[in-house]
């Protein structure tokens, strides 16, 4: 019960929580999508670059044939998404009203 006072006191360290996590989330996805395509031999470089967004266009090709679920790629971008909504939300001090 103290945790729900101390965060309900203080919304945007609630609305920077939730942006972690979702940005956690879509950053564990998108590792399992370049993980994944290793496994295929393809070279895989630690710093992600512009190349990454070729990579997961190959994966969603490449999904069905692998017997892979395209699903990573899916909620990796609304989790990426959710994570900038509750970072901006967090940031501008926006408040849900009560």
């Amino acid at each position: 019960m103290l945790v729900f006072r101390l965060l309900q006191a203080n919304g945007r360290l609630l609305y920077f929580a939730a942006a972690m996590v979702f940005a956690g989330l879509a950053n564990g996805l998108a590792l399992l999508v370049l993980s994944r395509m290793r496994s295929l031999g393809l070279r895989i470089e630690f710093w992600r670059t512009h190349r990454d967004l070729t990579l997961y266009r190959q994966y969603w090709r490449l999904a069905p044939e692998q017997n892979w679920s395209r699903a990573p790629i899916i909620f990796a971008l609304l989790s990426f998404a959710l994570a900038g909504c509750f970072l901006w939300v967090s940031m501008r001090g926006i408040e849900v009203p009560r």
